[in-house]
């Protein structure tokens, strides 16, 4: 018996199996009516990151022709703790659609934060497929085995290939104008100083700038790291160092992509933009002309903020984000030479890398109801053709239906919330209410970081309120970063700004007769957690919180290194040794630690274990005083988790931790933790942590 407990021991974990991808792709099947679970919604196939904010570009790109679309499709598998993908090309006339590779591992973002390099993520590194100049292949980045190489596929599906063994990931790449190389680039520096710091641990690291605890405990390269461009010749496949002229083709853009700033027309007419030296928005600006050396500008106020001009004809078509919080997306067009300008189009719905094709538009679109797919927009007469649906089979799953609700607070800062109803909504009847946050443009799926799922709070007899952020109070003042916060900071006017902001439509919820007023909870990731802990002292209107990040206090400097510690204390946040007036006033305005004696409502928290330790000091006080705190680590996750077995446990357990509290409801499946939960009602987390170390899934 003890050498077959030693070999248990002894013995690797059980693996994940393999993802069933076998439905990877649309069957094109019927589907009955039914009530939408948390699985559908971690299941959805998906063109690009969830999140819509984090990338807008380059998630497909259209063929040199313009008859073919290429792009990544990507479905989570919870079951095995993985993912599905494949290359697809579209028929943009036909709809026909080709498989051109299948596999890979799904690649998470990289980058440089506040002075340190490659800082880890769970967010989606986006795949761009880029066409060769005859339209008869693609080329794009993938990963297999921890290596990010280039591949390339036929695109008529008769086969794919690696086209790199690259020592170092391929972080970019495009093709040559004339088709025979490809310029890529890598960053071999980023390898070096991961050996230099292996080297150092031999005998212990300084504490010093390279340091961010919050993520590891081990030091980070610091940033930037040079990248090393390389010439790769399809024909004979060797590799040379890329000439000067060949490494600036990595940072130009493409229309086929939906990156571009200007657009030259058939006559050679060249439209363009006049960005202001100091903006926030950098791929905005000023529409003009460049006609024979004449510079015709347009001085209609809608081409003040123009973006992504096109020509049809001899007019300039241009896009425009207008209406209450900027949240509308116009299409406009302009006649050089004259004053107005006529807008052709406008919607609420989020448009994703659109790409002119002719006299029309294709682009990837969600409305709130409607998950991303890829559609051709006419502008002038509006018409919307369907090119590629990844989930058809949506549209059988009962949803609540949405209202947009529009608020000014008292900064004079604009903002909206989507007010989902309950499925199967009783008018007259009050239900609980949860607030999602912080981002409601395009589909309702689970807020920033996807860890609230809307519908399936819907479907539970909740209604949900999806919150969209308004601008920072600093950015209203200058677009200086440093500046802008040390304005949010004083008195703390952002997060007043934002509470407001998500206090109205709740009191208009309330007022209607939908939102039950004692039963009413938040949620909330990053800036949504920091609103979370923010209401948790400074609002009368939530009976339980839910958190995926946990907590700014007054530990800060030491869990987010030297560097950031800084930076913070240069934007306004106190040091550790600050002891005075101002000091104590900050924190007693914001710290959960310093104020956990008078937080009395129940807190879920719902973390990656990269980040867990900073909840400690905020969750440990909260424990020492029995207060109503449940805090879960999930491994290998970053801010934004990633991984689709996680992302379905945060799912569930965050609707049944919002039905216990405020309904009342005993999730069957959840005994261990209902008792534990039960213990934090009656003040006795202590005594009962023991009893609910393990409970099940």
């Amino acid at each position: 018996m003890a050498l077959a407990v030693a070999a248990s021991l002894l013995a690797p974990a059980a693996a994940w199996a393999a993802p069933d991808c076998t439905d990877l792709m649309p069957s094109g099947a019927r589907f009955p009516a039914r009530n939408l679970v948390p699985e559908d919604l971690v299941r959805l196939r998906d063109i690009g990151p969830v999140d819509p904010n984090q990338q807008d570009e380059g998630l497909f790109s259209v063929s040199p022709d313009g008859r073919h679309a290429a792009f990544q499709l990507r479905r989570g598998d919870p079951a095995s703790n993985g993912f599905c993908l494949a290359m697809l090309v579209v028929d943009l006339r036909t709809r026909a659609v080709r498989v051109v590779d299948r596999g890979g591992d799904f690649m998470r973002l990289r980058f440089d934060a506040r002075g340190v390099a490659s800082f880890p993520s769970g967010f989606t590194d986006p795949v761009t497929p880029r066409w060769s100049p005859d339209g008869k292949s693609i080329v794009y980045r993938r990963r297999d085995r921890g290596a990010v190489q280039l591949w390339r596929a036929e695109a008529n599906g008769s086969g794919s290939e690696a086209i790199t063994d690259s020592i170092d990931d391929v972080d970019a790449f495009r093709l040559t104008i004339d088709g025979l190389g490809i310029v890529y680039a890598t960053k071999p520096g980023l390898r070096d100083a991961s050996a230099a710091i292996d080297k150092e641990g031999l005998s212990g690291f300084r504490y010093d700038d390279r340091f961010v605890p919050a993520a590891a405990s081990r030091p980070f390269p610091l940033a930037p790291i040079a990248r090393a461009a390389w010439y790769l010749d399809l024909a004979s496949r060797t590799v040379r160092p890329a000439t000067p002229e060949e490494t600036a083709l990595l940072d130009k853009g493409a229309m086929q992509e939906g990156s571009w700033s200007e657009a030259t027309s058939v006559d050679g007419d060249r439209a363009s933009l006049q960005v202001p030296a100091r903006t926030l928005y950098a791929a905005r600006g000023r529409l003009i002309v460049t006609r024979h050396g004449q510079t015709l500008t347009c001085g209609a106020p809608e081409c003040a903020d123009a973006n992504q001009p096109w020509w049809v004809g001899g007019k300039v078509r241009f896009v425009r984000h207008e209406g209450w919080a900027n949240s509308v997306t116009a299409i406009y067009e302009w006649t050089p030479g004259t004053p107005g300008v006529r807008r052709l189009y406008a919607t609420e719905d989020l448009f994703l890398g659109c790409v002119p094709t002719g006299a029309t538009l294709t682009c990837l679109r969600e409305g709130s109801l409607q998950p991303r797919r890829l559609e051709r927009l006419d502008p002038a007469s509006g018409e919307r053709t369907p090119l590629f649906d990844p989930n058809p089979e949506f549209a059988s799953l009962k949803l609540g239906q949405v209202e947009r609700l529009r608020s000014r607070n008292s900064f004079g800062m604009e903002s909206f919330a989507d007010l989902v109803l309950p499925v199967g909504y009783v008018p007259g009847q009050r239900y609980p209410l949860v607030v999602v946050q912080y981002n409601s443009r395009g589909f309702l799926r689970g807020g920033t970081g996807d860890d609230y799922p809307i519908q399936a709070f819907a479907n539970r007899g909740f209604a949900v309120l999806s919150f969209d952020r308004p601008r920072s109070v600093g950015f209203k003042s200058t677009t200086d970063p440093v500046e802008a916060e040390r304005i949010n900071l004083k008195d703390f006017a952002d997060r007043r700004s934002v509470l407001e902001a998500i206090e109205s439509p709740v009191r208009l919820a309330i007022e209607r007769g939908i939102a039950d007023p004692a039963r009413i909870g938040m949620t909330g990731l990053s800036d949504g957690a920091s609103t979370v802990q923010y209401a948790l002292l400074h609002s009368k209107l939530f009976s339980a919180f839910a958190m995926s990040s946990c907590c700014w206090d007054s530990s800060l400097p030491l869990r987010v290194g030297p560097m950031a510690a800084r930076q913070f204390h240069e934007m306004g946040y106190p040091r550790t040794v600050d002891d005075d007036a101002a000091a104590q006033a900050f924190w007693r305005g914001f710290s959960v630690s310093r104020n956990a004696r008078d937080i009395h409502a129940p807190i879920l928290a719902q973390v990656s274990d990269d980040e867990f330790w900073v909840a400690l000091q905020s969750v440990t006080a909260l424990r020492e005083l029995d207060r109503p705190i449940d805090l879960y680590v999930f491994p290998d996750e970053h801010h934004v988790k990633w991984q689709p077995a996680h992302r379905l446990a945060v799912y569930s357990r965050a609707l049944d931790w919002f039905d216990y509290w405020l309904n009342g409801v005993k999730a069957p499946g959840r005994a261990g933790e209902v008792a534990y939960w039960e213990a934090l009602r009656h003040g006795l987390s202590g005594s009962a942590g023991a009893s609910a170390t393990a409970p099940p899934p």
